[in-house]
């Protein structure tokens, strides 16, 4: 088997919540919600008003205060785990004080806590719903035992990541710790065009939808859009050769990925083996390659042995943003 050059494009308080307090209304804080007045909220692709006005038969009813509480929860990403009012304000194109109203319902809540001098952070509750959608999505429970098979030499480590939007989110990470780790943590979220993981699940959407996904990462968090035509390149390579060697995200580190699908032919994530660059002579390389595309194909496997529960299929519905 034969395999794509290396990418060299440059390269994630314990509080107990149990029953607080919410604050009884926002309303009784919002002055313009409960006025009758259109508030907006910064829901991907659509602004909302808590009245959600002029809305079709088949349109969802929306409430705009949820989705405002939603853009705020989504502000805070690895480079930005700390931010002021002032910073969701300006991040979200939320009026001030409405996040100020905003933040402390979602402090009570244990959504957010605070952190002197920095702001808020993402609280506690986000780490027990965050380890709920894990659960469901199977993935993790279907790479058990799979690193044995990949890991031969010291210093490599094996990476789970799940497919979400334009990101990959990293589930599952094992290796032998004798050389500095990777920052591809349980938990990190990156760019998938960056990764391996992402490389190779990206490689199984349409080409459309694999540029707006990436569009909107860079749009909405940051990093510098890249050559799109260079990217779609990479990704009809990786869908040729069935995997992909990477080396786009850390400097000096090399991944090996391919993809990973459910029943249904969908893309769910993708499974690599990693390590410092220098430890992938030809020989492991080619190894890793193969090892690498038959471990992603048994995790597949054992995906559509299990039934995937109603909110992890609906997860993996073709994405639009």
């Amino acid at each position: 088997m034969g395999h794509p050059e290396t990418s060299a494009d440059g390269g994630a308080g314990d509080r107990a919540v149990g029953a607080a307090r919410l604050t009884p209304s926002l309303t009784d804080h919002c002055p313009a919600v409960r006025d009758g007045g259109s508030v907006s909220a910064m829901v991907p692709g659509r602004q909302l008003s808590d009245e959600s006005p002029g809305l079709t038969p088949h349109e969802p009813r929306l409430v705009g205060s949820v989705g405002k509480a939603a853009a705020i929860l989504k502000a805070f990403t690895p480079d930005r785990p700390a931010l002021s009012v002032r910073a969701l304000a300006s991040r979200t194109a939320i009026p001030r004080s409405t996040v100020h109203v905003l933040c402390q319902t979602l402090r009570e809540a244990g959504l957010l806590e605070t952190l002197p001098g920095h702001g808020y952070r993402l609280g506690p509750v986000v780490l027990g719903l965050g380890g709920q959608v894990i659960e469901q999505a199977g993935l993790a429970d279907a790479t058990e035992g799979v690193a044995a098979m990949l890991l031969h030499a010291d210093g490599q480590e094996m990476h789970l990541g799940q497919l979400v939007g334009g990101w990959v989110v990293y589930l599952y990470r094992v290796g032998r710790p004798s050389r500095p780790v990777m920052v591809n943590r349980v938990g990190l979220r990156a760019p998938a065009h960056l990764t391996g993981c992402g490389k190779a699940a990206l490689a199984h959407v349409p080409d459309g939808e694999a540029e707006q996904r990436v569009r909107s990462v860079c749009r909405d968090d940051g990093p510098p859009l890249p050559d799109l035509d260079a990217v779609l390149t990479e990704l009809a390579t990786v869908r040729e050769h069935g995997y992909v060697v990477s080396s786009s995200f850390q400097p000096g580190r090399t991944s090996v990925a391919a993809a990973i699908v459910d029943q249904d032919g969908a893309v769910r994530g993708g499974l690599s083996v990693a390590g410092p660059t220098p430890l992938f002579t030809r020989a492991l390389l080619r190894r890793a390659a193969g090892d690498v595309v038959e471990c992603a194909q048994l995790v597949s496997e054992r995906l559509a042995t299990v039934p995937l529960p109603a909110t992890a299929r609906a997860a993996t519905a073709p994405w639009r943003r």
